[in-house]
């Protein structure tokens, strides 16, 4: 039987080595302590056995299944020039490799050379070391990483459709994939094949290599090649996606350049099919309903990239025009490997988009700009693909070029989802263009944001009765400035990089954190609720905290559609929202049970598309109120049950600690709340503890 098939879950580093020296072997725990042999083979914890071997070019850690005889791999890498080390113990997690590599690259007490790494995965093992990089900080990331024959990468998050190992996002690290035909089956062929074309998208060096000879030969011919930097990667000179290129449709650019000549518009409408398509029969209604009374053009092209837009613009399709909004919508064609010889990256996408952008500000300076994310298409299905994966960090990218003054980035994937991050069908029909029905849901997404800019009354009239689901801004006065936290959350979302977002409302905000910082309206630093208790529970952990006080489903909806998520990558997000909908005020009226949970329905729907990647725990309503035939407690228990139904339908982790926090009568103490609605830090602690699981899964 072939060595790739024996070794079931096992993994590899390399590492160069300070000077050439004879085969010797050691032992080290995982903390670097040194162990004879005897005390290695008895030890109950993981641990690395380190042979070097003469000429060494890098060190080889090795995780075998139990019955697997590595001999054979080891001669490989020895073969090489590498010495060899074994990552050895029982149920290794993606926590033990990522030590084991810090302890092999730190190489101090070990008498290695750090300077060039590689990180090698075969099997299960691929799965963890490819865990491992993606956990890695980038200073500290491999040089390489290879993958042999990777299994289960077809495995998704529980909840999503989206895979649990992913690429990180732009990294020096280079990647080889190797996989045997004789030994992958279908699915975990192109599970692979997606994660390289995937890393490939992120604008990221990889290769992959198949092989399918019994002998061996193909594997010890790929990793020569590759180590030996004889694969090469192609690099273009210049940016080709945004480098202008005439498009296939000469006769419809010349009518549509005599169009604008004769004519001034109000709105543009500047895309590819999915623009292009509201002229057909089926769609002119929503045209005519949301765009016809707004003196609209539309200058969509079907098949057409951004490098296609770029030669239209520049070639007189916006000649004589001072449009008040232009709306933009492009990418996916640049994506697409089925129908077009080359696929852009998400970064020569996002630079395609940018170069329009510059254009369309530099030929109509006085026009309001709409770009909008990419809308999630996939070739063949409703489950993302490398083609959707790499339009939604394209889009990531895009999103810093809106200053809301000129231009504003406009984010309606939601309406085409399912709640599993899956595409909804009877929205896209094809997979990939909206039906008239995903049609009129994008422009009611888009319809507030158009209004305010066009300087008129919205054009839907079709909102919905329930308020918990119709995006607000503002609603109540507060101890703190609703706006400034705003701001601070995007002046420092992007640099925070979070692991962890909160969302939620006072309960959450007061919670603690530095990211935005706690202060009053007049600017002075508030303490938090639950200092030690947030210490006990994010310390050591990037997290943005996203709760702002009195807050209601609509107000965090109104925050996600105006960018505090987008262009985030975080691996936990936490969702607290709806006690503030049992209030009634005269700025908002209180929601019933059923609206109350739409809302939060609504909440984690608009997370699910934009942090598509993330675990996402859905907290219950928390019990407020001291007695338990408190009419607010009696609606949030009546909320709780629907929310229970929603969380197992659709597969989300729902978290109710609402029985820590309550005596057996149902009582809520002053202990745990203070105002018998904002936790103590002792309440804080029962939240805590219970999002502990999820907090340590981040990197197991």
């Amino acid at each position: 039987m072939k060595f790739v098939t024996q070794l079931l879950c096992f993994v590899f580093f390399s590492i160069s080595i300070l000077s050439c020296q004879q085969q010797t072997e050691q032992f080290v725990d995982l903390d670097g302590k040194v162990l004879n042999k005897a005390d290695a083979a008895s030890s109950e914890v993981p641990y690395l056995q380190i042979s070097d071997s003469k000429s060494t070019k890098g060190i080889v850690v090795l995780y075998p299944s139990n019955d697997a005889n590595d001999s054979s791999v080891s001669s490989v890498f020895q073969q090489m020039g590498f010495a060899v080390a074994t990552l050895r113990g029982d149920s290794l997690k993606t926590a033990d490799v990522i030590k084991a590599f810090r302890l092999v690259k730190a190489g101090t007490n070990l008498n290695l050379n750090s300077d060039y790494t590689s990180l090698v995965g075969c099997s299960d093992g691929a799965k963890l070391v490819a865990l491992a990089e993606n956990n890695l900080n980038e200073s500290e990331r491999p040089d390489n990483l290879i993958l042999i024959n990777p299994s289960n990468f077809e495995e998704t998050t529980f909840g999503t459709v989206f895979p649990v190992v992913n690429p990180p996002l732009g990294t020096k690290t280079n990647l080889l994939c190797i996989a045997d035909t004789l030994v992958l089956d279908q699915t975990a062929l192109i599970a692979a094949s997606e994660y390289t074309k995937t890393w490939i998208g992120y604008d990221g060096v990889a290769f992959w290599k198949e092989i399918g000879d019994a002998e061996d030969k193909g594997l010890a011919e790929a990793l020569t090649s590759f180590l030996n930097g004889e694969m090469v990667f192609p690099r273009e000179a210049e940016n080709p996606a945004a480098v202008p290129v005439e498009g296939y449709s000469p006769q419809r650019h010349a009518e549509k350049v005599a169009l604008v000549k004769n004519h001034k518009y109000d709105l543009l409408f500047v895309g590819n099919s999915i623009t292009n398509n509201f002229e057909k029969p089926e769609y002119q209604p929503i045209w005519k309903k949301y765009y016809g009374s707004r003196n609209a053009v539309n200058l969509g092209f079907s098949g057409y990239r951004t490098e296609n837009i770029i030669w239209n613009i520049e070639n007189g399709e916006l000649e004589n025009q001072s449009p008040k909004v232009i709306v933009l919508e492009i990418g996916t064609n640049n994506i697409d490997e089925k129908n077009y010889p080359t696929r852009h990256t998400a970064g020569q996408l996002a630079g395609g988009i940018e170069k329009i952008v510059s254009l369309l500000r530099e030929k109509c300076p006085e026009a309001k700009i709409i770009v909008l994310r990419c809308f999630p298409g996939c070739y063949g299905g409703p489950n993302p693909t490398s083609h959707r994966r790499i339009l939604e960090r394209a889009s990531d990218l895009v999103s810093h070029l809106a200053d809301n003054k000129h231009v504003f980035y406009c984010d309606v994937n939601h309406v085409f989802l399912n709640m599993d991050g899956s595409i909804n069908h009877d929205m896209l029909g094809d997979w990939l263009h909206p039906t008239p029905a995903g049609a009129e849901a994008w422009a009611q997404a888009m319809e507030p944001l158009l209004s305010e800019l066009m300087g008129d009354k919205s054009h839907d009239d079709q909102k919905p009765q329930n308020t918990a689901i119709i995006p607000a801004s503002k609603l109540e006065q507060d101890s703190y400035d609703w706006w400034v936290r705003h701001h601070d959350v995007l002046a420092v979302k992007d640099s925070l990089n979070p692991e962890i977002v909160l969302i939620g409302n006072s309960i959450t905000h007061f919670w603690g954190g530095q990211y935005p910082p706690l202060k009053y309206a007049d600017g002075a630093a508030r303490k938090p609720n639950g200092p030690n208790s947030w210490e006990a529970t994010f310390g050591g952990h990037r997290v943005l905290n996203l709760g702002f006080g009195w807050d209601r489903t609509q107000n965090v909806l109104w925050r996600l559609d105006h960018g505090e998520l987008d262009g985030l990558d975080p691996k936990l997000v936490v969702i607290h929202i709806g006690t503030n909908n049992t209030s009634q005020t005269q700025n908002a009226r209180m929601n019933t049970a059923p609206e109350i949970a739409e809302g939060v329905k609504a909440v984690c729907m608009r997370v699910r598309s934009k942090v598509a990647r993330a675990k996402i725990v859905l907290m219950q309503i928390m019990p407020r109120e001291e007695m338990p035939d408190n009419p607010r407690r009696v609606l949030i228990n009546e909320t709780n049950k629907i929310l229970q139904q929603f969380a197992t339908e659709n597969e989300i982790t729902l978290l109710d600690i609402s029985s820590q926090m309550l005596t057996p009568e149902g009582i809520l103490t002053k202990e745990i709340a203070g105002d018998f609605c904002h936790p103590t830090d002792a309440g804080y602690q029962i939240w805590g503890d219970a999002l502990r699981p999820y907090i340590d899964g981040i990197v197991n």
